[in-house]
C-alpha cells in the first residue's frame, strides 16, 4: 500500500486556504507536476514526499493526527481503530510469521490504540510509516489485562526470563488461560519497564514495588493478534500514513520527555513500597 498523497494534498490545501497556484509555489512544484500526481501519471518518490510532508508539518498541518480523529469519529459499532508502526512497510498481508518469538506475549501481530503510541516507537527509522487499521471485535475470544501481577509475570515468561520457575503452578495456570485466545489487550511495556521487571525477576524488588513502578507507564495499551485467520477476517488495513522527518523528530523528543517522567515515577514508587509485598521466589514457590 502506497501513501494517499493526493488526498493529503487536498487536505493541506483546504487547511491552509490555498488554491493550486499558490500551493505549487509553497511546495516549489509546478502545476503540471501537481496535475500529473493527481491523474496518477507520475508518482512522487519518497524523498519528494518527505519534503512535501515536512512543509505541511512545519505549517502546523498535522495530517496524521487529523486522520486519527476522523477515523475514530466514524468508526462502526463493535469496531475500533488501531495503529501499527512499521520500520519500513508492510508487504502483502500482515502475518504473525514475521514476528519475533520473544515479545511481550510471544509471536503475534502487535498494534497500538493511538497514532502517538505507534509513532513513538519507530522514530529512529528513516523510512518508517504508521498504518491505520479497522478492527472488528465481533465473535472473538479476547483477554484484557491491566497493570497487574499476572500481566508482568506473563510478559517476563514470554521474554524468556522465568526459566528457573518454569515448573511453577502459578505460571502454568497463567499460560494455560491464554490457550485459544484470539487477541490480547494489555499495557505496552518499554525498555524502562523491562529494567524494572528484571529487578523483580532477580529478586531486588517485591511484586508490589514492581506493579506500582510499572503503573507509572502512560504508553497505553497494545492489541496482540495470535493467528493469521483473525488478522485476515477481523483486521482491515485502511491507510498507510507518511511519517516525515520533522514529525519523527518531534515524537523522538516527546518520547525522551516521557521516559524521564517515567524514570522519576519509578524511583518514587520503589521507595514508597519498599519492604511491602513478596519477592519472586516467595510468590512462585508457594
Amino acid at each position: 500500500m502506497y501513501f494517499n498523497y493526493n488526498k493529503d494534498i487536498e487536505y493541506a490545501k483546504l487547511v491552509l486556504g490555498l488554491n493550486d497556484s499558490s500551493f505549487s509555489e509553497l511546495i516549489n512544484v509546478s502545476r503540471m507536476t501537481l496535475n500529473r500526481w493527481k491523474n496518477n501519471k507520475s508518482i512522487p518518490n519518497y524523498e519528494t514526499l518527505d519534503n512535501l510532508y515536512n512543509i505541511f508539518y512545519d505549517k502546523n498541518v498535522y495530517l496524521n493526527r487529523i486522520k486519527e480523529e476522523m477515523y475514530n469519529s466514524n468508526v462502526s459499532k463493535n469496531h475500533c481503530i488501531l495503529f501499527h508502526g512499521a520500520k519500513t512497510e508492510i508487504i502483502g498481508n500482515p502475518s504473525i510469521k514475521y514476528s519475533e518469538d520473544k515479545k511481550d506475549f510471544g509471536k503475534g501481530f502487535y498494534l497500538g490504540e493511538t497514532f502517538n503510541q505507534s509513532a513513538s516507537f519507530i522514530t529512529g527509522y528513516d523510512k518508517s510509516s504508521v498504518y491505520i487499521f479497522d478492527f472488528n471485535l465481533k465473535n472473538l475470544k479476547i483477554k484484557e489485562f491491566d497493570v497487574s501481577e499476572e500481566w508482568m509475570l506473563i510478559i517476563t515468561y514470554y521474554r524468556g526470563k522465568l526459566q528457573e520457575f518454569s515448573n511453577s503452578n502459578y505460571i502454568k495456570r497463567l499460560i494455560d488461560e491464554l490457550k485459544d485466545i484470539d487477541v490480547i489487550i494489555a499495557p505496552i511495556a518499554d525498555n524502562q519497564m523491562y529494567t524494572t521487571l528484571d529487578d523483580f525477576i532477580s529478586g531486588k524488588i517485591t511484586n508490589l514495588q514492581c506493579i506500582n513502578a510499572l503503573s507509572a507507564n502512560r504508553l497505553g495499551k497494545q492489541y496482540v493478534f495470535f493467528n493469521d485467520k483473525v488478522i485476515n477476517n477481523n483486521l482491515k488495513m485502511l491507510e498507510r500514513c507518511f511519517y516525515c522527518k520533522n514529525e519523527r523528530n518531534d515524537y523522538y523528543n516527546y518520547r525522551l520527555k516521557e521516559n524521564e517522567i517515567g524514570k522519576n515515577k519509578v524511583k518514587i514508587a520503589l521507595r514508597e513500597y519498599a519492604g511491602k509485598g513478596k519477592y519472586i521466589e516467595e510468590l512462585l514457590n508457594e
